[in-house]
């Protein structure tokens, strides 16, 4: 994979949990969060796990290819 796009709620996990587990094998993997609960998380503490970009749901075309662009040629 180049990159993952996540949710922040999923089933087992939450997708900073997920984001943990992808960079304990993969440091330099580009991670997108995505969440329509703006309490869960912030971007700030997003970033300091290591995920490239937080977006906030609804989530327009134009702001997901950017953040994919620049997670991408980061």
């Amino acid at each position: 994979f180049d990159l993952v796009i996540t949710d922040m709620t999923m089933p087992i996990m939450t997708g900073a949990e997920l984001a943990k587990q992808i960079f304990a094998f993969q440091k330099e993997m580009p991670v997108i969060l995505c969440s329509g609960y703006n309490e869960t998380i912030t971007l700030k503490e997003a970033k300091k796990l290591g995920i490239k970009d937080f977006l906030q749901k609804p989530i327009r075309n134009r702001e997901l290819l950017a953040s994919v662009r620049h997670a991408l040629d980061d």
